[in-house]
C-alpha cells in the first residue's frame, strides 16, 4: 500500500502568509525524508489555505525531493483555460521526471466561481467534462495535424501547434480525478485512470469502489493501466490525527480543530456571499458538501496506533491502493509541530505494516 500526505497549512491573517508558505514546503520536505510515496498541493482560494496554484507549489518541491512523487489533490479544472491547464501539467510532468500525477477536479467553492467569472452550478458537471475533453484533444495534437478548436462554453481558442513541453510521459502524463459523481467515475474508468475516494471508512467507499473497478475493467486496459490504478486509487481524508493512544489523538484532534475553526468558518462565510452574487438560494448538488463544517466532523478520524492500523487495513482490504490524508490544518508553529509529530509517528509505526502487501484488481471479487 502507498501513503501520501496533503499539504494543507493555513493562514488567517496576511502577518502569517510567509509562515504559511514555509510551512506547506517544510511538511512536504518532512513526508519525503520520512518515506512517504506521495506529496500533494491541492488547490483552494480565498480562504487563507495555501496552494492558490498549486503547479507553483509543486515545482518548489520537485528538485527537492529525494523519493516521493508528486501529486495535487485537486487541480480545479473549471479555473482554467485547458491550454494553459495542459501547459502547466506538462511542465510539472518534466520538472518530476514523470514522477507526478495531477489529480483533477471540479471544485467545491462557490467563491471559487464567483471569482472566476463562471456559474456555480455548472462547475461540477458542465466546466469540468468539457474541460477535460479539451485537455485530451490537446495532448494528441502534433505539428502536423489540423487546428484544434477549444469552446467549452466558458473557454475559446484555436490551437494551430502543439503544446510545448509535450509531457514527459509520452502521450499523456499521468492523471487522476475524483470519483464525487458516476460520470465522474466513468470517465476515469474509460480513460484509465486512477480516482479519489472522499469517504470516511471502507464501509463508505466499498459501493463507489465496486462501481469504478467494474466499470475500469470492462474497458479491457493494459496490465500496466490496470497496475497503475490498483496503485494509485485511493481514498482521501482531510481531518486525520495520530497518537499513540486513543485518548491522546482525540485531545490533540480537538484541539487541532478549535484553532482552526476560524478557517471553516471563513469558507462558510465565503459560500454564503457567493451564491448571494448569481443569487442562489438552494443548496447546491456536489459544490459545498466538503467545506461544510458537517462533513469535516463525518471525515473526522483520530486515534492511537492499533485503532489507525484497524482503519487503514479495512481500507485494504477492500483493495485501495493508496492512503492519502491531511492531518487538521495548522494554523502557527504551535500546531505545525503537534502535526509534525503526528506525521512522524504514521511514518515510524503504522506504514511499516502495510509496505509489503500489494492487491491487484484482478485477485479481488465484484
Amino acid at each position: 500500500m502507498r501513503f501520501a500526505l496533503s499539504l494543507i497549512p493555513v493562514s488567517l491573517e496576511p502577518e502569517t502568509d510567509e509562515w504559511m508558505m514555509a510551512a506547506e514546503i517544510r511538511l512536504g520536505l518532512l513526508a519525503d525524508t520520512l518515506g512517504y510515496d506521495m506529496v500533494m498541493a491541492g488547490e483552494r482560494h480565498f480562504t487563507g489555505v495555501g496552494g492558490g496554484n498549486p503547479f507553483l507549489t509543486l515545482a518548489n518541491l520537485a528538485p527537492q525531493l529525494k523519493h516521493a512523487w508528486l501529486g495535487s489533490g485537486v487541480v480545479v479544472v473549471p479555473n482554467y483555460h485547458p491550454v494553459r491547464l495542459a501547459e502547466m501539467i506538462n511542465i510539472i510532468d518534466h520538472l518530476a521526471k514523470g514522477k507526478a500525477i495531477i489529480g483533477l477536479g471540479s471544485g467545491m467553492a462557490p467563491a471559487d466561481a464567483v471569482a472566476f467569472g463562471y456559474d456555480i452550478a455548472s462547475q461540477t458537471n458542465e466546466m469540468y467534462h468539457e474541460g477535460v475533453e479539451a485537455l485530451l484533444k490537446l495532448w494528441n495534437q502534433q505539428w502536423v495535424d489540423e487546428p484544434v478548436e477549444i469552446d467549452t462554453g466558458h473557454y475559446k481558442g484555436t490551437l494551430l501547434h502543439r503544446i510545448t513541453p509535450s509531457p514527459y510521459r509520452k502521450t499523456r502524463p499521468y492523471i487522476k480525478t475524483t470519483a464525487s459523481s458516476p460520470r465522474h467515475i466513468a470517465r476515469a474508468a474509460r480513460e484509465g485512470w486512477p480516482v479519489f475516494f472522499f469517504c470516511r471508512d471502507a464501509q463508505e467507499a466499498r459501493e463507489p469502489f465496486r462501481d469504478y473497478r467494474a466499470a475500469l475493467l470492462s474497458h479491457g486496459h493494459d496490465p500496466e493501466t490496470l497496475a497503475r490504478c490498483a496503485a494509485w486509487t485511493s481514498i482521501a481524508k482531510p481531518s486525520m490525527h495520530f497518537a499513540q493512544t486513543d485518548a491522546e489523538a482525540e485531545a490533540e484532534w480537538r484541539h487541532l480543530f478549535a484553532r482552526s475553526a476560524p478557517f471553516r468558518a471563513r469558507m462558510a462565510e465565503n459560500a454564503s456571499r457567493a451564491k448571494k452574487v448569481q443569487g442562489i438560494t438552494a443548496p447546491v448538488h456536489g459544490v459545498e458538501t466538503r467545506a461544510d463544517p458537517g462533513f469535516q466532523r463525518h471525515m473526522a478520524v483520530f486515534g492511537g496506533i492499533d485503532l489507525m492500523t484497524a482503519h487503514i487495513a479495512e481500507m485494504q482490504a477492500l483493495g485501495l491502493g493508496m492512503f492519502q490524508f491531511g492531518i487538521v490544518t495548522p494554523v502557527d508553529e504551535e500546531t505545525l509541530i503537534m502535526v509534525e509529530k503526528s506525521v512522524r509517528l504514521f511514518a515510524e509505526q503504522i506504514i511499516p505494516k502495510f509496505r509489503a502487501q500489494a492487491t491487484s484488481y484482478d485477485e479481488l471479487p465484484i
